[in-house]
């Protein structure tokens, strides 16, 4: 990603509460700097508009320092209000927030604000009288004229923020339904082209090793049978997802015989977290047809699901070419999986979720690959299911 594309992440982040913040640290100070520039414009401009002395010598002297000191303030309370908050709570409300899709998610972070920005107007107002001997916090807040105009700009920033969360809601809905119909045409591209290339092996084998043909058409069975299941919900477990990842290796395993090898490993208490269908297929799938199927030896792969603070870590690992591996394979459909798996968890969870490709063994060769998916763990269901 750009800088640019890495700066609007940060600022879009902005308008969601999460425990770990993974945008870079550049990013961050600049959204700040932006707020900042952004206060101080609005109350110099506005001040020297009223005193008419805009762009005038004690607009530049007294008027643009001291706003700058006001908004300083102001953004500081603002974002560490938020920051502390957001670290001070239990992480099942910023879960229970985040979920509001009606006028509560407005009246939250509205509320919040104008609060924060209150408190922060009360401290940098001190600030100026102490920098320029002034008198400033008396006055203000003896002014009821200033507190109800305060009180009126509260009700239209409350209104207005009400109003862009819903169309802000409605946008997410939508790419997210573009991104599963994205996701169901990706899925009846590739599914044809196993089930032929499968049924074509079995045709071959049923001749001269009935017993591996029989074989191949039991797993394959199992394979279409939770398969299927995916692609007709919404959502689906971990459990669900590792019972279509056996299957799915198993197939290959008769196929590759010895050349692949391959073991799940998944904490008990996971079994029943829930996730949407179909992340961890294509990332198996990738790493045996760029990793592993390439190499005259084959190779291993290893699943592994487990808990890391309040997240859901699984890692798709494989002692195969390594990351550049699918820029040198004829085999398409790479960029556009992992596109899809990004887009999908952007949608779902947002800066919370992850997919990070790595070398498994980035000093040997062949180094491997390492995909690593993060999601946020959920309260876990009274009845989970058996986990593999």
């Amino acid at each position: 990603m750009s800088r640019f594309a890495v700066f609007r992440q940060a600022l879009r982040n902005q308008g969601r509460l999460t425990k770990h913040r993974t945008d870079p640290a550049w990013a961050r100070v600049a959204v700040y700097l932006l707020w900042l520039t952004g206060f101080t414009l609005v109350f110099a401009v506005s001040e020297g508009l009223k005193h008419k002395r805009l762009g005038q010598e004690l607009w530049w002297t007294l008027d643009l320092p001291s706003h700058l000191v006001l908004a300083a303030c102001i953004t500081s309370t603002f974002f560490a209000a938020f920051r502390s908050f957001e670290l001070g709570v239990p992480a099942r409300w910023i879960d229970t927030i985040m979920a509001w899709r009606d006028w509560r998610t407005g009246l939250f972070f509205s509320s919040f604000s104008v609060a924060c920005s209150a408190v922060g107007m009360l401290i940098g107002l001190r600030a100026v009288d102490l920098i320029w001997n002034q008198q400033n916090l008396p006055t203000v807040t003896s002014n009821g004229t200033f507190w109800g105009s305060f009180l009126g700009v509260a009700i239209i920033i409350t209104a207005l923020a009400g109003l862009l969360y819903r169309a802000r809601w409605r946008r997410e809905a939508l790419q997210a339904r573009a991104t599963e119909a994205q996701l169901k045409l990706l899925q009846a591209q590739i599914e044809p082209h196993f089930l032929f290339n499968t049924l074509a092996n079995v045709q071959s084998l049923i001749d001269h090793d009935p017993a591996t043909a029989k074989l191949m058409l039991e797993r394959f069975t199992d394979y279409l049978r939770a398969s299927l299941q995916q692609l007709r919900h919404e959502a689906s477990t971990l459990a669900q997802e590792l019972t279509m990842a056996e299957a799915y290796l198993s197939l290959m395993q008769i196929r590759m015989q010895d050349r692949l090898r391959f073991r799940i490993e998944c904490e008990p208490d996971l079994a029943s977290q829930p996730l949407p269908p179909l992340l961890i297929q294509p990332l198996i799938e990738n790493a045996i047809h760029h990793g592993l199927e390439p190499q005259i030896k084959g190779g291993e792969l290893v699943v592994k699901a487990w808990r890391a603070g309040g997240e859901l870590v699984i890692d798709v690992l494989d002692d195969g070419r390594g990351l550049d591996a699918a820029t040198r394979s004829r085999r398409r459909g790479n960029g556009v999986a992992l596109a899809n798996i990004r887009e999908r968890l952007q949608n779902r969870w947002g800066p919370q979720a992850s997919l990070v490709l790595s070398q498994r063994f980035p000093d040997h060769t062949p180094a491997g690959t390492c995909a690593r998916l993060r999601v946020p763990l959920s309260p876990i269901p009274k009845a989970p299911e058996a986990c593999l």
